[in-house]
């Protein structure tokens, strides 16, 4: 009998816990999916989704989206034609107003290769719209090994996508590229969510912008702490 109430009780205890163990982050994917931006570009051929950004500041004018420096090189920052969107449907003119990526002496301003450039993968591109939902930036500092992150980007360039995942290193070293002693994050990317804002679940703020990932679609991800990002972006 003893065993038989013992047994009730545990049952009880997990049916009381389940739904608490098992709960999302639904609000935060939320916050996460109303800041989260398609960045696109328009030419002759016409537009395509090429990266992905966040949302971190927003005024009655302007919103200040943060991606990947990446998404914009090779390219001539202040003839090309770039359109952001929340929805694919409603498109804003954007343009890149500092990126962390400067080319090397002697190399050619339309050059694609990272190896041309030193500094930090990260590029602030202001939207012309105001009064948009944004996501924070949080302290990288602090982040620990197997702490819960969440994005929500454009895999392949499609409709925005929210996964999660876990950080998987603090130090990543895997190439001479400039994203070499980044962070690792153990979570499901593909081609276009380049640039995605990485959200700490503790900090609900970002923490890290997507920069690389082996392959064009792995659960392995290399993402730039915010941490190296100038102090005063945002002023």
């Amino acid at each position: 009998m003893k065993k038989f109430f013992f047994l009730l009780l545990v049952l009880m205890i997990f049916l009381v816990a389940a739904p608490m163990s098992f709960a999302g982050h639904e609000e935060l994917f939320a916050k996460a999916h109303e800041a989260s931006w398609a960045i696109y570009v328009r030419g002759a051929g016409g537009m395509s989704a090429s990266c992905s950004s966040s949302a971190i500041k927003s005024d009655a004018d302007k919103t200040y989206l943060i991606s990947a420096g990446h998404c914009f090189v090779g390219q001539d920052l202040s003839k090309t034609d770039f359109l952001v969107t929340r929805d694919h449907r409603t498109f804003y003119k954007a343009k890149v107003k500092q990126s962390g990526l400067k080319l090397k002496m002697g190399m050619k301003t339309t050059s694609s290769d990272l190896g041309d450039y030193d500094g930090d993968d990260w590029a602030l591109v202001e939207a012309s719209v105001g009064n948009m939902p944004i996501v924070p930036l949080g302290d990288s500092q602090i982040l620990r090994i197997g702490e819960d992150l969440i994005i929500v980007g454009l895999p392949f360039g499609l409709d925005f996508l929210a996964v999660q995942g876990i950080v998987g290193s603090l130090d990543i070293s895997i190439s001479a590229t400039v994203w070499n002693h980044y962070y690792g994050g153990n979570i499901y990317i593909a081609g276009g969510n380049s640039g995605s804002g990485i959200i700490s679940v503790k900090q609900e703020a970002i923490i890290g912008i997507v920069c690389a990932g082996p392959g064009q679609q792995t659960s392995m991800l290399i993402f730039m702490p915010v941490s190296l990002l100038p102090a005063d972006l945002l002023k």
